[in-house]
């Protein structure tokens, strides 16, 4: 069905109770402004560095008709010159296409046969860019509980026996979890922050999924465990936090103008949510510095406190 971009939103993004410029509830709210954005500014020279050098070839681009590829590399290069060891970043890379979330689609009526009833379907994923947990990362602290041969390959088995789905890509890329996902247009070749963000909905949505998925699995396992009585001989069940498993960011950008969104989920919701927290123009010395500061904000809390959680929940399986 061939559709323009305000009829997908409308149309696929809503039947996948996908939704764009919701409120962000309080508790989400407080968590994310104290948790995520509320760190001790001690990478002060690497980020003044980064930012110098992203504004610089903002600025660049801004004055060329400048496309979609370069816009990318620009700010792949700033997310990398940033990233904690811990983290992965890949390019340009095709999601599985099972992955997104369901869409509702309305059931043929018999009664008028003759009438073709419409399929609507959500784009595949392909984010610009990606960031996520790394397979070493994950390894190196699940070893010591599960000793080296399991550890490395845990997340295999799960994926290759489809129990967890956490490496998106049609081509496994050593990324796990990925939390933020960045979507570049260029509006000197006819992009625009609209479409960005339809595409930066799904993808986000998707990694909120992968989330629930191990969540799900960790409360599967519990029950079953309880059902048989062998609690006690396997351990306590790590307790696992319900914002940090229900958080995922996206970037969103037209040349020069960049947005950062946060991706979430009411609680007992099916709703995917969608909400920005700020805009900024990368040509700007203040714009790049400020953004690329919540950047590496959300950065250090995926390597950090999502990490922690989803170590945690992996422990227990």
């Amino acid at each position: 069905m061939s559709m323009n971009d305000a009829q997908y939103r409308h149309g696929p993004l809503r039947r996948a109770n996908i939704y764009l410029e919701e409120e962000i509830p309080t508790h989400i709210n407080h968590y994310i402004e104290n948790r995520v954005f509320n760190t001790p500014d001690n990478d002060g020279n690497s980020l003044q560095q980064a930012s110098e050098k992203f504004q610089g070839k903002s600025k660049e681009l801004a004055r060329k008709p400048s496309g979609e590829a370069e816009w990318t590399h620009a700010l792949h290069t700033a997310i990398n010159d940033l990233r904690p060891a811990g983290l992965r970043i890949v390019r340009d890379n095709d999601w599985l296409e099972d992955m997104k979330p369901p869409v509702h689609n309305p059931l043929p009526r018999p009664l008028h046969a003759a009438a073709t009833t419409p399929v609507f379907s959500l784009e595949d994923p392909r984010p610009a860019i990606c960031v996520g947990l790394s397979d070493e990362s994950l390894a190196g602290a699940l070893e010591s509980q599960k000793g080296r041969v399991v550890a490395r390959n845990l997340l295999f088995d799960l994926q290759d026996t489809s129990n967890l789905i956490s490496d998106p890509h049609v081509t496994s890329l050593g990324l796990r979890f990925p939390f933020l996902i960045v979507e570049t247009k260029a509006g000197a070749t006819g992009g625009n922050l609209y479409q960005a963000q339809n595409q930066a909905a799904v993808g986000g949505s998707t990694a909120l999924q992968i989330f629930r998925n191990l969540v799900d699995l960790c409360d599967a396992q519990l029950l079953d465990r309880e059902s048989q009585g062998d609690t006690d001989r396997l351990g306590p069940t790590p307790a696992l936090s319900d914002d940090v498993l229900n958080l995922a960011f996206s970037i969103t950008t037209e040349g020069p103008i960049h947005e950062l969104w946060v991706h979430f989920q009411r609680s007992r919701d099916e709703d995917f949510c969608m909400a920005c927290l700020g805009t900024w123009r990368t040509t700007l010395k203040d714009g790049s510095l400020d953004f690329l500061r919540h950047v590496l904000a959300v950065l250090k809390w995926g390597n950090g406190e999502l990490k922690d959680n989803v170590v945690g929940a992996l422990q227990g399986l």
